[in-house]
């Protein structure tokens, strides 16, 4: 594995530097293990005709579970998450995601997040354990 990583704002979920992008801004809750943004999935995200791509669910549901971790100081790379899809969510509709860290083992963070419609309602949640690595 790669012993140190650099972060070139390229990053598929949150770099402003990709025009392929999502470009999410996820607001760090500092020293609290939580982290949170707004999406709005475009329709070219799309898997079955509106409803989002599942795998671009569980793509932003690690992005806040790693930012989450970020909140901490600590710099992180998914050792596993596992995503329970609860309903499909349509494309051009507001969500917001909500990450958080859950406990610590040894080099491994844990963490779980969601996928939130307007009025609270969850579409999807995920547990994950993240590596910790050197910056």
């Amino acid at each position: 594995m790669k012993k140190s990583f650099t972060d070139n704002r390229r990053c598929f979920v949150c770099g402003e530097n990709n025009p392929d992008g999502l470009r999410l801004v996820l607001r760090m809750d500092k020293g609290q293990g939580r982290a949170a943004a707004d999406v709005v999935f475009p329709e070219r995200f799309q898997g079955w005709e509106g409803i989002v791509h599942g795998g671009l669910l569980a793509t932003v549901l690690d992005e806040v579970m790693i930012y989450a971790a970020g909140s901490n100081g600590l710099r992180c790379v998914t050792g596993e998450i596992t995503v329970r899809y609860v309903k499909p969510a349509r494309t051009g509709e507001a969500y917001r995601l909500a990450g958080r860290v859950t406990g610590a083992k040894g080099k491994i963070t844990l963490a779980e997040s969601e996928l939130l419609g307007a009025d609270g309602e969850v579409f999807a949640r995920a547990t994950g354990k993240l590596f910790r690595v050197s910056a």
